[in-house]
């Protein structure tokens, strides 16, 4: 099974069906916030996960919470994606390794296609990372399935 390292801190197993999108991938992908740092997809069951990290100074980390920034970015993907048929579906945990993540999931239009996302916050130290998985709303079950495999499997690097 392939590997992936995300900034040196953690471990990322996913399936041969997926590939590392490259820079032209990524030129062609539209995306919440800064390029991801990390971005997999698998064509053959429609699925994108996509990785990104900042590290705040010290007070700023202390302050902004993992719920919190959650919260945040649901407000702000809300606001970005409403030409789109942005609907919040719910709030939600998810487990990433030995670690709990905060966030939320919501549906939306892209082509005429009813997409579905999940969007998370994941605070180690003063580093938040922020993880957004898309698939097809008619596939959502076998993708949520491959997404939470690949989360839960995450591990220190």
């Amino acid at each position: 099974m392939p590997k992936a390292i995300l900034n040196s801190e953690f471990e990322i197993a996913y399936p041969n069906s997926f590939h590392e999108m490259d820079e032209k991938e990524l030129s062609q992908a539209n995306y919440y916030g800064e390029k991801p740092k990390l971005c997999l997809k698998d064509p053959e069951n429609h699925i994108i996960i996509s990785f990104a990290f900042k590290k705040y100074g010290a007070l700023a980390a202390a302050l902004a919470g993992q719920k919190g920034t959650a919260e945040s970015m649901q407000k702000k993907v809300s606001t970005l994606m409403k030409n789109y048929g942005y609907s919040l579906t719910g709030f939600c945990t998810q487990k990433a390794g030995e670690y709990t993540a905060d966030g939320f999931d919501y549906r939306y239009d892209a082509q005429g296609i009813s997409m579905a996302a999940k969007s998370l916050v994941l605070k180690t130290g003063r580093t938040y990372y922020y993880i957004h998985c898309y698939y097809r709303q008619e596939l959502a079950d076998e993708s949520l399935k491959i997404i939470d495999d690949m989360l839960s499997g995450i591990k220190q690097a």
